[in-house]
């Protein structure tokens, strides 16, 4: 039962639940099996899991769509499970026929009471298959209490027709790409269900149903699906298919050590989109949390093995993605990292590339028309400027206002030394406009020092604070100079 890690044809898909918005951790699931489709030429779908029919909603599915889409995770193929009903049918028609499966009167408040002392006898819950052995009288009795209630009866596999179909295996066993041979005792199992008494099929029968019908070839997932793995096994064994390669990633976790989910804040996309963080960035730093990228150099004839951690697209990522390098083990979500990742980012952008993202994923129209209103074409060379003097695109969005916003209400609780203000003004008034560059500003600041009896520092300070409002900030002498002399002079005479 050993599965090969094969990537000839390659279809793999992302199948988020829409009880919730996506978090940072499905995210990373839909990257790696995106980045595996890419590396294999493969196809990548989208199936929304929306079985729980209570709990899905239509809201959640089109965010889940929206942020795919804004971290470029482009999908082919679309399917909703709630749309397949008919295909969850067939199948189990043909396990019924194969007399593989039994209906079973157990109720919801039976199981938890057999499940909670299995707890207090500090044993693994297994269910004791009482219904796998009633009698037609005791069925017809039970289906008819079952009916009043309005109520259906739950479906099972039954485990012991499976292994005995398939030669008494001892073992679930299968080849994960991540883990190596994992292997499972089936009596441990239990028969389980596919079809809910609330006449819904369960996760584990649609899920690998799907996967089958529509030609998955690689189930890419957390690894909190291990256990869910041997059940899809013995679903697939007892239909007589051949199960996909399963390859199971580390789940992400947060300082705390917790897993990260959609509860968590610090999980929530629309945090990481409020703070700036372009979505390469995440997409990069998610790559690399639990996983290794590994680049072959030859140097004279030697090869040179090493790590790459920083990665200009997608397409750079996909092309030296190893699915086994995909860590069995923890993977520890660090945002420090990622502002780190964001700033290199930002840094080796081109600053056109820049200007489009902003524009396309965080919605700065307003602000760069603001900015190409006030200087023209002038405005590419302040975002070149501000890219590679901050960490994230909140950062840049708040420092470009500065050059074309009033601050009156900043300046007026600004206590200036009107004195070495006005003579900054003056000296910088004897530049021409022609020669309002970096040296000539230096050289009015220097002389102004002298004048006022301050130390340079106290002028670039006074500057500062009469320019921006603010007390730090990047060289003001670049910003001077962006701005340009009559921009600084009005601001100085206010």
């Amino acid at each position: 039962m050993k599965e090969n890690l094969k990537a000839d044809g390659v279809k793999v898909r992302f199948a988020p639940s829409p009880t919730g918005n996506l978090h940072i951790g499905g995210v990373r699931t839909a990257f790696f099996n995106y980045i595996f489709a890419l590396k294999y030429g493969g196809e990548f779908i989208l199936r929304i899991d929306d079985t729980d029919r209570a709990r899905s909603k239509k809201e959640y599915e089109a965010e889940i769509i929206k942020d795919l889409n804004w971290f470029g995770i482009k999908y082919g193929g679309f399917y909703r499970q709630s749309e397949r009903t008919a295909v969850y049918e067939k199948y189990l028609g043909v396990l019924k026929e194969k007399d593989l499966i039994y209906e079973c009167f157990c109720t919801e408040e039976e199981i938890l009471i057999s499940k909670e002392i299995a707890v207090k006898s500090k044993k693994p819950y297994i269910y004791n298959g009482r219904c796998a052995n009633l009698t037609s009288s005791e069925k017809e009795k039970l289906s008819s209490q079952f009916k009043e209630r309005g109520m259906y009866p739950s479906i099972r596999l039954n485990i012991a027709k499976v292994l005995k179909a398939m030669g008494n295996f001892k073992a679930v066993e299968f080849e994960d790409a991540v883990h190596g041979l994992l292997s499972f005792n089936p009596k441990l199992i239990g028969d389980f269900i596919l079809k809910t008494e609330h006449n819904r099929f369960t996760y584990n029968f649609a899920s690998i149903i799907d996967d089958h019908d529509i030609g998955i070839t690689h189930v890419i997932r957390g690894e909190d699906h291990i256990s869910n793995t041997p059940k899809q096994i013995l679903i697939l064994n007892a239909l007589d298919k051949t199960p996909p390669v399963f390859a199971h990633i580390s789940l992400l976790y947060g300082k705390d050590g917790k897993i990260m989910s959609k509860r968590d804040d610090a999980a929530n996309i629309e945090y990481y989109k409020k703070e700036g963080y372009l979505p390469n960035a995440i997409l990069n730093y998610l790559a690399i949390t639990g996983n290794t990228f590994t680049v072959h150099e030859f140097e004279n004839g030697k090869e040179k093995i090493s790590e790459k951690e920083i990665f200009s697209d997608i397409l750079e990522m996909a092309e030296l993605f190893e699915i086994k390098k995909a860590r069995g083990s923890s993977a520890i979500f660090s945002e420090e990292k990622l502002r780190h990742i964001n700033e290199k980012l930002l840094q080796e952008m081109d600053a056109e590339k820049l200007i489009k993202i902003l524009t396309e994923k965080f919605q700065s129209e307003e602000v760069l028309e603001k900015l190409r209103d006030a200087y023209g074409e002038k405005y590419v060379e302040i975002i070149d400027f501000l890219k590679n003097e901050f960490k994230t695109v909140k950062e840049i969005l708040a420092e470009i206002k500065i050059f074309f916003e009033d601050f009156k209400t900043e300046k007026a609780e600004i206590k200036y030394d009107i004195k070495l203000k006005e003579t900054l003004l003056n000296n910088l008034q004897k530049i021409e406009s022609d020669k309002f560059d970096e040296n000539a500003i230096k050289n009015a600041v220097k002389e102004s020092a002298s004048e006022s009896g301050k130390t340079s520092k106290d002028c670039y300070e006074m500057l500062r604070l009469c320019i921006t409002g603010r007390y730090d900030g990047p060289s003001i002498l670049k910003i001077i100079k962006l701005m340009g002399r009559e921009r600084t002079l009005k601001r100085l005479s206010c």
